[in-house]
């Protein structure tokens, strides 16, 4: 799957024109099998099952707030070695059937299928790429009203589930402004609607939104996209900024005071155009870009077991 797939019959140009940082979009299939190949709710029964998923890649969580690890998760030891964040089937079983939500963050790590859509997505986007798995009991709440500070992309795999969105308190928020609950005032919601199998929803960063479910469980993958912004482009300029000595005097002695502080306001314009004089910016954008690439590279890799042993090499003393 791709990400035209993702957001078919729907171009992506269309999506990037009318959609991306701007609005919601949900696209109704009615093809309840839409996602079969990628993910199905009994990949992820049997996930759970296994008892393979170690703490954090499975957690537990209930009106908006997350279990802690002890309450659901053991320790095993074998032999010497201790492994800890082992799930309890049982206790994870009886909390679900309360209402709670289990979790599977990062599962495109143990999920093939996922991962290789999340990698088509990241080389796309360049942004960071991440998927989470959600299921819900039937008649339960599913997270609080919150907003994301990353774009979210919601596959609906199996079951149902109802979705009430408001407009956002702060426009496309820097994962440095996350929610804060204590402020927010609940308003008239912009969408209401209810996600089926096939179904697909998107919601810009900033968008406040809380779920549940009827008499139906709900299976869904959310796909998220960190973004870099113009301010991670502008940090990197500002650090390289280091490198010029005249940026690397101190600031003037009391500086703090109503006389000093002047003397940087009038300073401050005088060393940003200077800085603007010296700097390469096609250099700081192909570094930046290097490192957003090689960093994104440096989490995959192939692995094979057919292999010779070779001596590792050993400089000589």
């Amino acid at each position: 799957m791709t990400f035209s797939d993702l957001v078919a019959p729907i171009s992506p140009e269309v999506f990037f024109e009318q959609s991306w940082e701007n609005q919601p979009l949900h696209i109704r299939r009615r093809e309840s099998g839409f996602y079969e190949k990628l993910l199905t709710h009994r990949d992820v029964e049997a996930a759970i099952a296994s008892g393979g998923l170690r703490y954090p890649a499975i957690q537990l969580a209930r009106d908006g707030r997350f279990f802690v690890a002890d309450s659901f998760t053991r320790s095993i030891r074998s032999g010497d070695d201790v492994f800890t964040g082992i799930p309890n089937l049982d206790r994870i079983a009886a909390e679900y059937r309360s209402g709670a939500t289990i979790s599977l963050p990062g599962f495109h790590r143990a999920w093939r299928p996922l991962g290789a859509l999340a990698a088509a997505v990241e080389e796309q986007f360049d942004h960071v790429v991440h998927t989470n798995v959600y299921i819900t009991p039937g008649n339960a709440a599913g997270f609080s009203a919150h907003y994301d500070t990353h774009e979210v992309f919601v596959l609906q795999i199996a079951g149902s589930k109802r979705w009430r969105i408001e407009k956002p308190p702060l426009a496309l928020p820097h994962r440095g402004q996350p929610f804060d609950p204590r402020s927010h005032k609940s308003s008239a919601p912009l969408l209401q609607i209810e996600l089926a199998p096939g179904d697909l929803l998107y919601l810009p960063r900033g968008f406040v939104h809380e779920t549940s479910t009827s008499d139906s469980f709900s299976a869904h993958v959310t796909l998220g996209i960190t973004v870099y912004t113009w301010v991670e482009l502008l940090a990197e300029w500002i650090q390289s900024s280091r490198h010029s000595p005249s940026l690397r005097h101190a600031l003037p002695p009391g500086f703090a005071g109503g006389e000093g502080r002047q003397l940087l306001k009038e300073q401050l314009p005088l060393i940003i155009a200077e800085l603007q004089r010296v700097t390469d910016f096609g250099h700081l954008v192909d570094g930046f870009a290097q490192r957003v690439r090689s960093a994104r590279a440096s989490a995959r890799g192939d692995f094979s077991t057919d292999v010779i042993a070779t001596p590792p090499h050993r400089p000589r003393a």
